[in-house]
């Protein structure tokens, strides 16, 4: 009897065992999300240390560009297209920022891809202009934002007593040759830009901390000079990096939740029943994509598309917007098929692109 109530016991402890592990297989993946292109406009810091070999800019700046790249916010983009004439491809232009080999490589690597696509198109001589808004063609040559960035703080404790470091207010040097650190601590701060209106979209400051210093670790200024190796010994580039990969995902998720800054991208070129639009593989978009796509109206403070005119203001005029389906997320462009056509309708350069639904994120049909 003992024996028969301790095997059911043992079989219920077991399929609960089987239905818990069943349920963390179902569990359903994280949601995908797309990449934003942005363009950094500065990172700084304090040059309290610029003396001693070490640069907290450049550092910082670097560091940053990594982040980017390893997590899932941002692609720093840096080189755009635009339109010469009706009669062109989409081309970057040399704006100054750029050296003329990368310009030119990029023109090269888009046009291959144009005509990839679409090889009855020609570079030259086409018969069939390409209709450009003249308010809205100008919308692919600028990224989403423009991100300003700032170390405002690092200060290095001992206890309660700052050993060295900056804020806003001062610079603390080491006042002795010896001292001991337990905790350091960064302040960060980044702001986002809209690039057309230069309206301040969003802005957060971030605190990171560096404890794990052993018992008693202490520096010797007789042995280890201020510059680089005081900088590793010290942690602060691990404490940077830190708080740099902090301060990216503040901003993005702040962004996240304001109107209209939400993930998007613009209508690169308009043909028939497809579209090609800027954003290809590195902002993680994939084939199978869902995107959907307006017009747009536009009220301008001096000419449209000027190169000094600034943007007062955007409204949608599509009332059903045009769903786009991802065929080929090539490289810093997407080539997608139009699967509502309008045939009273043409989907314009320059047009905003936003997500429908991405690959992966269809739910599970639930079992009746």
């Amino acid at each position: 009897m003992k024996k028969s109530v301790y095997m059911k016991s043992f079989s219920i402890v077991l399929l609960s065992g089987l239905v818990m592990a069943n349920k963390k297989c179902d569990k359903a993946p994280e949601a995908r999300q797309l990449k934003k292109n942005v363009k950094v406009i500065g990172m700084s810091a304090s040059s309290f240390l610029d003396n001693s070999g070490f640069n907290f800019s450049e550092t910082a700046q670097s560091q940053l560009s990594g982040v980017f790249f390893e997590s899932n916010e941002f692609f720093e983009r840096n080189t755009y297209p635009s339109y010469t004439d009706t009669e062109s491809f989409p081309v970057v232009k040399n704006t100054g920022f750029q050296k003329v080999g990368v310009v030119t490589e990029a023109n090269n690597k888009a046009a291959v891809q144009l005509k990839a696509w679409f090889p009855e198109m020609k570079s030259e001589s086409r018969s069939e202009k390409i209709q450009l808004s003249r308010e809205s063609s100008c919308m692919i040559s600028r990224p989403q934002h423009l991100l300003l960035g700032k170390i405002n703080a690092l200060e290095a404790f001992s206890g309660g007593s700052l050993q060295f470091g900056f804020n806003s207010a001062a610079v603390q040097l080491p006042v002795s040759g010896q001292f001991k650190l337990d905790k350091m601590r960064m302040d960060l701060s980044m702001h986002a830009f809209d690039p057309w209106t230069q309206e301040k979209m969003g802005s957060v400051n971030s605190e990171v901390f560096k404890s794990d210093y052993k018992v008693g670790f202490g520096i010797d200024l007789g042995l280890i000079h201020i510059g680089p190796e005081f900088y590793r010994v010290t942690g602060m580039a691990e404490t940077t990096l830190k708080g740099l990969k902090q301060l990216v995902g503040d901003i993005y998720k702040t962004l996240a939740g304001l109107p209209r800054q939400e993930w998007q991208t613009r209508v690169l070129l308009s043909r028939d029943n497809y579209v090609v639009i800027v954003g290809g593989a590195e902002l993680g978009l994939k084939k199978g994509d869902r995107l959907k796509i307006e017009n747009e109206v536009h009220d301008w403070m001096g000419e449209p598309c000027g190169e000094s005119s600034t943007l007062l203001g955007s409204t949608s005029v599509t009332s059903k917007p045009w769903i786009v389906e991802i065929e080929d997320a090539g490289n810093l462009m997407s080539k997608a098929k139009v699967l509502n056509i309008d045939e009273n309708t043409s989907i314009d350069v320059g047009a905003l692109v936003r997500v429908d639904q991405l690959v992966g994120e269809v739910p599970a049909k639930k079992k009746k």
